[in-house]
């Protein structure tokens, strides 16, 4: 039988790739023969995701996602050596958990650019013959899409947002080939976690984290989830929200 999970002379875009489960995916493609161009803020960081990766061809784009309307020239960039792309994972996010009394117009603009209208973009240019080869795109999206906590508002929205998005991508794009789904996941040992438990370190989040059957989930549980979406394994499965949430109940 093929090895459905070697990524041997194929390419991916990861955003988010300075940390956590972007971090995790980009090094995990790596080690199953892939290109990846790491997208994110932090240069710095993701230089040190570069280092813990194999192989030496992978790209690295400082750029703030939320705050770029057009990429254009970012794609031209990513395929300027004749390679097209063939497949996007957005792990790039930010996570606002934040009471209805204290939330602006700015905070919801902020949340909605990174978690959601970033994406949209990235997929608008990927789905261009110029720079996409058919393959697969995975966003991350969240239990909290469908099983908010209190003072989720806007994190859940924006990840609502990209659940029914990817829905209406599928169909658009299935005549190019293009599979398009979300995953989300629970709780993860992430930074992101970490700023909920500050904020918000009170019994109800703890018991809410206690539903997690399989416990807290590393964030390489969550990358090797995104492979498989991005494989020849998940051929048949487009349009869909994949349920990465250690059994929560």
């Amino acid at each position: 039988m093929n090895n459905l999970y070697n990524f041997t002379g194929k390419k991916y875009i990861v955003t988010g790739a300075s940390s956590g489960i972007g971090r995790s995916t980009a090094i995990l493609l790596s080690q199953q023969g892939a290109q990846v161009v790491l997208i994110a803020r932090d240069k710095e960081r993701l230089e040190e995701t570069r280092s813990a990766m194999e192989g030496d061809n992978h790209q690295i784009i400082s750029a703030d996602l939320g705050e770029m309307e057009d990429m254009t020239e970012l794609f031209n960039t990513m395929v300027a050596d004749g390679k097209k792309l063939d497949g996007l994972v957005h792990c790039a996010g930010m996570s606002y958990v934040m009471p209805l009394n204290r939330l602006k117009r700015n905070n919801m603009e902020e949340c909605m650019r990174i978690n959601f209208y970033a994406f949209l973009e990235l997929t608008r240019l990927y789905a261009k013959k110029k720079y996409g080869n058919k393959g697969s795109i995975v966003a991350v999206s969240s239990l909290a899409a469908t099983r908010p906590e209190k003072c989720q508002t806007l994190y859940a929205a924006s990840k609502g947002a990209l659940n029914s998005a990817v829905q209406s991508l599928a169909i658009e794009l299935a005549a190019k080939e293009i599979r398009v789904n979300s995953i989300m996941p629970g709780f993860v040992n992430t930074k992101m976690m970490e700023m909920e438990e500050e904020i918000f370190p009170n019994e109800k989040l703890k018991e809410s984290m206690e539903r997690q059957l399989l416990g807290i989930t590393e964030p390489e549980e969550i990358a090797k989830a995104i492979l498989f979406l991005l494989s020849e394994a998940s051929g048949v499965i487009t349009g869909r929200a994949l349920c990465a949430d250690g059994g929560w109940l």
